[in-house]
């Protein structure tokens, strides 16, 4: 559960998602584009959207009540460019945030151009494990 709360996990292992910073309000994340490609060679558009729904739900658990868990209700997606540098820079940004809810907006880079960019809407409800 240790790797939950620091917002890593299993698939980030398996994709190479290093996190370099998480704070209340912000999180950055590099990711391999090697490995993580469709048949043509590009970064897959799927990288994008586990990108922005990975960094939302590492910020929405700093904010969960501990009896609940964050889970993603609206996930929105923008592919502007193919990715062509080595790795992608994703930085998350708390957007707002109630008592029921988490709103948070995500740039994807590579290099310095923005390749893809993306928000998730996070619920905190009751687990039902």
């Amino acid at each position: 559960m240790d790797h939950l709360k620091r917002g890593h996990g299993p698939l980030a292992d398996k994709l190479g998602v290093v996190f370099h910073s998480m704070t209340d309000t912000s999180a950055e994340a590099t990711m391999p584009v090697e490995g993580n490609t469709q048949p043509y060679g590009l970064l897959h558009g799927g990288m994008n959207g586990f990108l922005v729904e990975h960094l939302a739900s590492g910020l929405a658990m700093r904010h969960c009540p501990p009896d609940l868990v964050p889970v993603g209700t609206d996930l929105h997606v923008s592919h502007v460019s193919p990715a062509t540098a080595d790795s992608v820079r994703a930085v998350a940004t708390l957007q707002s945030k109630s008592k029921g809810s988490i709103w948070v907006r995500v740039e994807i880079f590579s290099g310095e151009r923005l390749t893809a960019f993306g928000s998730l809407t996070l619920r905190f409800v009751t687990p039902r494990i």
